[in-house]
């Protein structure tokens, strides 16, 4: 009877633990506010003006020539107290203040005035950095800009990027090139991190989309030294239990490491299997190590039945208040 209520104990924790891992992907994978107002740490100096940037203009003699201007979709602003409008398009910001400063003369409106121009919000020349990034965004290009300097501009990888980048391109690189507008290239990001196909470091223009993929998870859960999910290196061949396990740093040493499970996804969209393991006799080689496919859980549980129970209790509260108690994460287990 003890046996068998410790079961029923085990698998309702597993359900448990199913919800949460749910919750920490749905935060994850959640939808990504893309904002082209700023780029940090883009140095905009060599930045070329388009269609629809706003500019700032500052004339240190007379404030009334200041102000917000937008650039038209022809490429030109129209500045106070200049009577024709200035074409802007293609200038850096340093070339704009120059042509400014001889509008104003030309104007007769200042001799000699000291005039600064910059980029308050850069529409014109960007790309767009999604996916697996730290800071999916839209993103000015300031100069010649590779895929892996896009990839840097948005903060780097996250740590469940997969192992794959997809650039559509944007209207400047279908120029550039011959291709068409919205052709897809697929470059492997492994052999990119390696150097092992710089080649595949393509430079990226206005318009163009970048996307890193999300890599297949795993999760191991439980009375482990460190629980969360974790990116097969390669989702084709899968990943084992023991090798899964090992990520986690091996079980603690409250684990009931004879009844461990594996729960997966069956072919129903809610449905779910679980699989006995009996870790002990799969690191002695008495059984086949069985793989792990994408968005397995292993669940170790822990093997006193007061603990087990305090765990169960302590997930339920956790629900409720909205607290993720394992801490679950994304850890590397690939090219990163």
């Amino acid at each position: 009877m003890r046996f068998g209520l410790k079961i029923r104990l085990t698998l309702a924790v597993a359900f448990f633990l199913l919800i949460q891992v749910a919750q920490v992907r749905a935060q994850l994978s959640g939808p990504v506010a893309i904002t082209p107002n700023s780029a940090p740490g883009t140095n905009d100096i060599d930045y070329k003006i388009g269609p629809g940037d706003v500019l700032g203009v500052t004339v240190a003699e007379d404030g009334a020539f200041n102000g917000k201007y937008k650039v038209s979709d022809s490429g030109f602003i129209e500045v106070t107290g200049v009577a024709d409008p200035i074409h802007v398009e293609g200038d850096t910001a340093a070339q704009l203040a120059h042509t400014i400063k001889q509008a104003l003369i030309d104007a007769r409106q200042l001799r000699n005035p000291s005039v600064g121009v910059y980029v308050e919000e850069y529409h014109g020349s960007t790309i767009t950095v999604l996916g697996a990034v730290a800071k999916p965004s839209v993103y000015p290009l300031a100069r010649r800009t590779t895929i892996m300097e896009a990839i840097s501009m948005a903060g780097g990888l996250a740590l469940n990027a997969g192992n794959t980048v997809t650039v559509i391109r944007g209207p400047a690189s279908a120029e550039a090139s011959g291709t068409k507008e919205g052709s897809v290239e697929i470059v492997d990001l492994g052999k990119l991190v390696r150097g092992e196909d710089s080649s595949a470091n393509a430079v990226v223009r206005r318009g163009d989309v970048v996307s890193v993929s999300t890599g297949e998870v795993v999760y191991v859960v439980g009375a482990v030294a460190k629980p969360g999910g974790f990116v097969m290196p390669d989702p084709g061949s899968g990943i084992s239990v023991v090798q899964a396990l090992a990520m986690a740093q091996g079980f603690s040493q409250y684990a009931s490491t004879h009844q461990a499970l594996i729960i997966r996804q069956s072919t129903s969209d809610t449905a779910r299997t679980t699989i006995p393991v009996d870790l002990p006799l799969l690191m002695r080689g008495q059984e086949t190590d069985m793989r792990l496919s994408p968005n397995d859980i292993l669940f170790i549980p822990e093997s006193n039945l007061k603990k087990t129970i305090k765990v169960m209790g302590d997930i339920g509260m956790a629900l409720v208040n909205g607290v993720a108690i394992y801490g679950l994460g994304y850890h590397i287990a690939g090219i990163h």
